[in-house]
């Protein structure tokens, strides 16, 4: 008795050691999963799936440890001469061969009785399963929703934390737009599949599963090299080869499961529901990932999120005003000269304006353009892409001086990170999102949802059908909002974020109009970014979206929505107290291969106007030949509106440049016709920005830290330009 106690409380304290070992084990595993934070910037669709990957990882450790402590737990038990409980062979006796007949005839009857009873009374056919319809409910849930939340869920969520700053929304506003339809579709799904039966069950288990995991494999290994939305025109031509081959491997992916249950279907379904959980575990983290802060620790202030709104766009002081209007890619030789001959009333009403035509480009695309004329930062040769992304904003203080000279500050850009102290802390119309949207008020749902799931399905489906939901960044965003009709003034709410849709603004600008507010204040300063003649060119002359348009048209277009803006100022009486310049952040843009040197010139327009006595503004548009570059935006906007500057930067005053050679040096990307991006490349320009061989490349070369471009945004998060 005291022999067995003891082997009794030798299994136990086995046992239990061996359990903590496991334990511990499973605690190491999950341990290692978990990345430590660090100190740099990392795309977050590729670190989401870098996390997947590494969850997954855990889980198949998991398993390895499982298997490890079930055959440890064995070998404790043999070493105590202690057996399992198992199934025990029955009595056998010996059958005489009078007696064979009625056993074999009894042993068929109870086989029969036990088949029926398992199939609720229906005999299976031959060879056929014949699974309990809550075996089938449990593999069909496991299934749907791997399918759901694979598409409807994991796939919105990347892209929308994956592109935080170039739409209007971030995650924490929509995330929970996505959760219902996901739900629906899971109960819809597992209901539908739980009905059928038998041969049919199974095809279509393994195909929704097939279909499901082929898409989880598109996403990881076979969207390298798709185009950037920029706008631009795709050859999808190009792409036959890769398309031809992921197609192939996608279509192996998606009907291997099927062809593989076809050898045993009870595993199949059991396989095929385990690695169903398994990857919804596995992304289950990836999702976690996008909701945790990257700034843990940080104080509130610095956690909270910011958008730009349209607030005061349509606003002006009775005082003193400063307006400064970018259409993007407008070109000076390629769009604004030949413009200007053919349409001589182009420029009708730019009196008083000078129109500088030997302009440079700081650096594109407009993601990096854009900050660099609001803060006058020349990219110097220790810059790197990440680095330079937030240091320019403290090279000047231009919002601040603004600020301080008492001025009402409006930027209107979805290239400005709103999330930059120097913007959220001095411009009026960037607003707390938790003010800004409430979610419901300023959202479009259904707009949401059917942008979002067609950016989905570009992304996950094989290439041959991603053409058929290509789309551009913008018509994301203006389908995300909720509008109010533009006609009805009345009504018309400021606060909505902003999104570059010209026709809209044009719209919004006839009926809406131009109103005084800031009496108190001192001034107004506005910066409002416009498509121009930038792609996809769908506006007509008239700023009319038409569905397809000319560049010609386009740009037509967007300079009589300026025209119109001036109108409105001079019916006010205050169109001499305003400084007024037209510009684009960048010439026209093309791609050079790799690191390629540019072919061609490219010139962004420059038309000033300062504030000036009303003689001055009744004269007609001068010419200037003055070398400029787009860093003297904000010099030259401050000094004509009698603003000092803390801070001057790498940019002087347009009117006071004198030196025919003065030295320009433009950053140039290099971005390949798949968007596919490599850096950018310093030019040095003396003399005349248009003659070509005043272009000298400086031999600087600023490479970007990918290796590729993201599947949709230059880099995941940015606007391209």
């Amino acid at each position: 008795m005291q022999t067995n106690n003891t082997r009794i409380t030798l299994l136990k304290r086995a046992l239990l050691a061996n359990n903590v070992v496991f334990a511990l084990s499973l605690v190491l595993i999950w341990t290692l999963a978990v990345p430590t934070p660090a100190q740099a910037y990392v795309d977050p669709s590729v670190m989401t799936y870098t996390i997947q990957a590494l969850a997954g990882v855990a889980v198949a450790l998991s398993a390895v440890a499982g298997i490890a402590f079930r055959r440890s737990r064995k070998l404790i038990l043999k070493a105590l001469h202690i057996e399992e409980k198992r199934v025990t062979e029955p009595v056998v006796s010996s059958i005489t061969p009078d007696q064979k007949a009625t056993v074999d005839t009894a042993a068929k009857t109870a086989l029969a009785t036990s088949i029926l009873s398992q199939n609720n009374g229906a005999a299976p056919l031959d060879g056929e399963d014949s699974a309990k319809w809550t075996t089938r409910l449990i593999a069909a849930l496991c299934v749907s929703f791997f399918f759901a939340f694979t598409l409807l869920i994991v796939a919105p969520y990347e892209i929308i934390a994956g592109n935080a700053a170039s739409l209007v929304f971030s995650i924490s506003q929509v995330w929970w737009v996505f959760i219902l339809p996901a739900l629906l579709v899971t109960a819809v799904s597992t209901a539908v599949l739980t009905l059928l039966r038998k041969r049919v069950f199974n095809l279509f288990l393994m195909l929704v599963f097939g279909f499901t995991l082929a898409c989880y494999v598109q996403v990881l290994f076979l969207n390298i090299g798709l185009p950037t939305s920029t706008g631009a025109t795709i050859a999808w031509s190009d792409y036959t080869k890769v398309s031809c081959f992921t197609f192939v491997v996608w279509t192996l992916v998606f009907i291997a499961p099927f062809a593989l249950s076809q050898l045993n279907r009870n595993l199949a379904r059991k396989v095929v529901s385990i690695v169903s959980v398994a990857l919804i575990l596995v992304q289950l983290v990836g999702v976690g990932s996008i909701f945790v802060k990257a700034h843990v620790g940080a104080s509130d202030e610095d956690k909270a999120e910011y958008t730009v709104t349209e607030k005061g766009m349509f606003t002006v002081s009775p005082k003193k005003n400063t307006v400064i209007f970018v259409l993007d890619m407008y070109d000076t030789p390629m769009d604004l000269i030949p413009l200007a001959k053919s349409n001589p009333a182009l420029l009708q009403e730019m009196t008083g304006f000078t129109w500088f035509q030997n302009v440079t480009s700081v650096i594109t695309p407009t993601r990096d353009a854009v900050p660099a004329i609001l803060t006058g930062y020349q990219p110097n040769h220790n810059a790197n892409l990440d680095k330079m992304a937030w240091d320019r904003w403290d090279y000047t203080d231009f919002m601040g001086d603004l600020t301080k000279a008492g001025y009402d500050i409006g930027i209107y850009s979805e290239n400005v990170n709103p999330q930059v102290k120097q913007i959220n802390k001095n411009v009026m119309n960037v607003l707390p999102s938790d003010k800004v949207a409430d979610n419901s008020p300023k959202l479009n749902v259904k707009g949401t949802l059917k942008a979002i799931y067609e950016c989905a399905l570009f992304r996950d489906l094989p290439w041959p059908f991603k053409p058929f939901f290509w789309f551009y960044t913008d018509d994301v965003n203006n389908a995300m909002i909720k509008r109010t009709d533009p006609a009805q003034s009345a009504v018309y709410d400021d606060t909505i974020p902003y999104t570059t849709n010209d026709p809209l603004y044009f719209q919004k600008l006839k009926n809406v109009r131009l109103s005084f507010a800031g009496e108190n204040k001192e001034g107004s300063f506005r910066f409002i970014h416009l498509l121009g003649p930038h792609w996809p060119n769908t506006m007509d002359e008239n700023g009319v979206d038409i569905g397809q348009s000319t560049r010609a048209q386009q740009a037509t277009g967007s300079m009589n929505i300026v025209s119109e803006y001036i109108r409105q100022l001079k019916k006010l009486g205050i169109y001499n107290q305003t400084t007024i310049m037209i510009i684009s952040d960048h010439g026209y843009m093309s791609g050079t291969g790799n690191l390629d040197l540019t072919t061609f010139a490219a010139n962004p327009i420059f038309l000033v106007k300062p504030a000036q006595s009303a003689q001055a503004d009744a004269e007609p548009c001068k010419i200037s030949q003055a070398p400029i570059s787009l860093l003297d935006v904000m010099p030259t906007a401050l000094t004509a509106s009698g603003v000092s500057m803390t801070r001057q930067g790498d940019g002087m005053n347009a009117f006071d440049v004198t030196d025919a050679n003065r030295q320009r040096f433009f950053a140039m990307l290099s971005r390949n016709s798949s968007g596919f991006e490599y850096g950018v490349v310093e030019y040095s320009i003396v003399g005349d920005a248009n003659d070509f061989t005043n272009w000298k490349p400086t031999g600087w070369v600023m490479h970007y830290p990918r290796n590729e471009a993201s599947w949709w945004e230059d880099r995941g998060s940015r606007t391209v330009g």
